[in-house]
């Protein structure tokens, strides 16, 4: 092998890598397991999460994120609440600073448990599932408040089913 040839595969390896590292970071893989993200998530559904989003900017209300759970297992939810807010929850009607929270994108309205307000503190966020009557999420004990630290990314496509491909 000559020099121009080392070069050239130096090159090709080197862009490869750097290539598979951007991939690696914007673009984790993610399965869905469950139905508490039900009508928006499927069960099996395939996602891409990014895993620097947060880095450079801040949480925002709406995002769907994967957390870590302290079983240690992967959680996906919305984010209903961040640092700062009252969240509030009456009658199933979720409140966010005292104005109730628009949400078209959940089937039905949750009366499975109790109302509840709490404060979200700095370093937390208040997360929900979408199927509200079947989520374990921040009103569950095991969940509670998420530590912003625990968040590995926002999910933002869907690749699988092919039918539903696109933007979340």
């Amino acid at each position: 092998m000559n020099k121009k040839e080392v070069i050239e595969w130096t090159k090709a390896i080197g862009f490869s890598l750097g290539f598979a590292t951007l991939l690696i970071l914007f673009a984790r893989p993610t399965v869905v397991y469950g139905n508490s993200m039900n009508e928006t998530l499927k069960n099996m559904d395939i996602l891409l999460t990014n895993q620097v989003q947060y880095r450079v900017k801040d949480f925002e209300r709406g995002d769907i994120i994967v957390f870590k759970s302290i079983e240690n297992t992967n959680y996906i939810k919305r984010i209903v609440g961040v640092a700062g807010d009252t969240v509030k929850i009456v009658d199933g009607k979720v409140y966010i600073n005292g104005l109730m929270l628009e949400e078209d994108y959940i089937s039905e309205v949750d009366y499975t448990s109790e109302d509840l307000e709490v404060f979200i503190p700095e370093g937390k966020v208040f997360v929900l599932g979408d199927n509200r009557n079947n989520s374990t999420d921040s009103r569950h004990w095991t969940v509670g408040l998420v530590d912003e630290f625990v968040i590995l990314g926002k999910s933002y496509v869907r690749l699988y089913p092919f039918n539903k491909v696109g933007s979340i």
